[in-house]
């Protein structure tokens, strides 16, 4: 009795001691959480290139198909998009529900977009949560978290996610029906009896809704058959293939059945439908993109073999690419993960090997492997963790730290969301800092999305001169929403007419699709250059005024006067000067025009300034104010019609630095002849 006695105190201390583990269930919110933050945070800040010309339209045509019963309308692109458009449908019907006009028109800005993203941030967000969950079934608990707080705040996943896009919807379907069939294929136990059959559906679904989403989740078809073939624990070919088969048909048939639930119009149109998958596979994905590709530094049009590794280099993050480095020891002292370890990162070679064999190649086209490698990475980390503290219990064996460790993960948390959080709301211009960060990556890789261009139409609708012509870019209606006017096409057709400023973006540069326009617009140092992330995302250039009778002069050192337009009527004259301003003016200066008569006399004289809207001037500005004179009713024969340029504060006139200057006898220094004038 007495040692009965005395070992229940040793008991209940050793109970109250232990640390009572967090729920799984609240893990799980908390990676949610932390996945939801950046994700839906200002939604309405840029049109990406492909929403802007494509997914925007395609959802509100979709949702309006639906809500007509207009089933074979459904059928938008042969992407085929379906889940995409799924979940706009929802945000734009969010608008009619609420009674709120639909904007998205020129200077709406970027409200309604974010209403069709935010059902897309939130379920990708939400596939966080469910990947935590359904890997902490296959790895050990620690790296399972590491797991989810990469997955939550990797900026690549993140900048995708937050887009009305394909690729990260993509992504959080094909991850979960990959977790879903290694988890229905994981021994229960010693005896090697599989899972229940309801991880195996579960990977079926999410396949289908895969299947609907983008053509590469076809891939998944023969991996999976092959996964199920190498797992079979049934011995002897027959039984072996009659055990995956079974399994096989099980999981290709609840893909099946959601895909075609999920796509009306393969109840309509079937074969239409079939067929629009099939041709964009072909008519899209089998060539290079029409605008070409940059790679290494030059133009290309398909970037070759080396571009999706580049890609992993330049698109993680240093801590994951160092887990990725320790992977090795967590295979060689994991030997229970294994299985699951060597089934992400052969998916992750099959996927990258097919799409790299593919002509037309983009970054994001890569991610649906990120989440597979991230969890690659967090075994790696988790396994050094793991084994440093076994060493420290050795070192140590009476001191125990879990309040360090909760301390660490805390941290660690908050440093990965300050991380992406540091960034926003431009994760997309995010890049390795290890190689270089942003600067070195635009020598690497293609750069650029639409991003940037909200702070561009910002500027420009700043300028009081904005109405005076119009404004060009590559991608009109990435711009578009954020002005107050058409913009137009970048060609040179365009600019021969009365364009006002020209927009050029990264990706554009990069390409040199047009290096003789671009070239026409860089003669002149651009107004103004929206940087992120260390790189030069948009250049804003004021384009040369309008004129009839080329001058060429230059005051000073960097007043150049190209030329000037005149009309004359009967007793006024208009003169309206070209001007190219080659260097800062911090100071306002004035140009006034005389008409000298027959005998030298003034008949008409004006003074203003350069331009009424500017009292500051800068490099690269193109000024064209029109000066009007009134001319005497009782003058005639010939005469000059001159012009200078002075300080107004003291009086003194520029020089003529280059150009026909007029001898200082005629009307004083600083003078240039514009025209004769003869009235009768």
């Amino acid at each position: 009795m007495a040692t009965i006695e005395s070992a229940r105190p040793r008991a209940a201390v050793r109970v109250a001691d232990r640390p009572q583990s967090i729920p799984t269930w609240l893990i799980a919110v908390l990676v949610g959480g932390l996945a939801i933050l950046p994700r839906v945070l200002g939604l309405a800040d840029f049109y990406t290139v492909d929403e802007a010309y494509h997914w925007a339209a395609r959802t509100r045509a979709f949702a309006q198909a639906v809500q007509a019963h207009d089933w074979a309308h459904t059928n938008q692109t042969g992407h085929p998009g379906v889940t995409t458009m799924w979940l706009g449908a929802l945000g734009y019907w969010m608008h009619d529900w609420a009674g709120i006009y639909l904007p998205g028109r020129t200077g709406d800005g970027a409200s309604y977009l974010a209403l069709l993203r935010l059902p897309l941030a939130l379920a990708n967000s939400l596939a966080v949560a469910g990947g935590y969950l359904i890997v902490r079934r296959l790895l050990r608990p620690p790296a399972a978290l590491l797991a989810g707080l990469l997955w939550a705040t990797t900026p690549f996943l993140v900048a995708h996610s937050r887009v009305l896009h394909l690729d990260a919807i993509l992504t959080s379907c094909t991850s979960l029906s990959l977790l879903l069939l290694l988890l229905a294929t994981q021994p229960r136990d010693r005896s090697g009896r599989p899972a229940a059959i309801g991880p195996l559906i579960g990977s079926g679904i999410f396949t289908g809704l895969a299947l609907l989403t983008k053509a590469p989740a076809l891939l998944i078809l023969p991996f999976a058959g092959i996964w199920l073939l190498l797992v079979s624990p049934q011995r002897g070919p027959a039984a072996r293939l009659g055990w995956a088969g079974t399994r096989y048909l099980i999981w290709l048939g609840c893909a099946l059945a959601v895909a075609y639930a999920g796509w009306p119009a393969l109840w309509v149109a079937p074969r239409e439908a079939i067929m629009a998958v099939v041709g964009e596979i072909v008519a899209n994905g089998g060539k290079p993109h029409s605008w070409g590709s940059f790679f290494l530094g030059r133009p290309v049009g398909d970037p070759g073999w080396a571009f999706y590794p580049a890609v992993i280099a330049w698109r993680m993050t240093p801590l994951a690419l160092i887990g990725l480095a320790l992977a090795p020891l967590a295979l060689w002292w994991q030997p229970r993960e294994r299985r699951t370890l060597l089934a992400l990162i052969g998916f992750a070679l099959y996927f990258m090997l097919v799409m790299g064999a593919e002509p037309k190649k983009f970054d994001r086209y890569l991610l649906p492997i990120w989440p597979a490698l991230l969890i690659v990475a967090a075994a790696g980390l988790s396994a050094l963790v793991d084994r440093g503290a076994r060493w420290w219990r050795r070192a140590r064996p009476h001191r125990r730290a879990p309040r360090a460790t909760a301390l660490g993960l805390t941290a660690l948390s908050a440093a990965l969301l300050a991380e992406v959080l540091a960034y926003h709301p431009y994760t997309l211009a995010y890049f390795n800092p290890l190689l270089g960060g942003g600067p070195a990556a635009a020598r690497v890789l293609l750069v650029g999305w639409g991003e940037g261009m909200e702070q561009a139409g910002a500027w420009l609708r700043a300028r009081p001169d904005l109405a005076e012509g119009t404004v060009m870019a590559r991608n009109p209606p990435t711009l578009e929403p954020f002005l107050p006017l058409r913009v137009s096409d970048l060609t040179a057709n365009n600019l021969l007419g009365k364009a006002n400023y020209a927009v050029l973006y990264i990706s554009y540069l990069q390409r040199q699709s047009d290096t003789d326009l671009a070239g026409l617009i860089e003669r002149t140092p651009p107004l103004h250059t929206v940087m992120i992330n260390g790189m030069p995302y948009a250049m804003i250039y004021q384009l040369p005024r309008p004129f009839q009778t080329p001058i060429e002069a230059v005051f000073g050192d960097s007043l150049h006067l190209r030329g000037i337009t005149l009309e004359q009527g009967e007793q006024t004259l208009t003169i309206t000067p070209s001007w190219d301003i080659q260097r800062d003016q911090p100071s306002e200066l004035f140009v006034f025009v005389h008409v000298l008569g027959p005998d030298g006399k003034h008949l008409a004289q004006a003074d203003q300034p350069l331009d009424l809207r500017f009292r500051q001037l800068q490099a690269g500005q193109q000024l064209s104010s029109p000066i009007r004179l009134a001319l005497p009713a009782h003058s005639a024969g010939a005469g000059r019609i001159v012009l200078g340029v002075y300080d107004p504060a003291s009086g003194a006139r520029l020089g003529v630095t280059q150009g026909p200057a007029l001898p200082g006898s005629i009307d004083g220094p600083g003078v240039v002849e514009l025209a004769r004038l003869d009235r009768p």
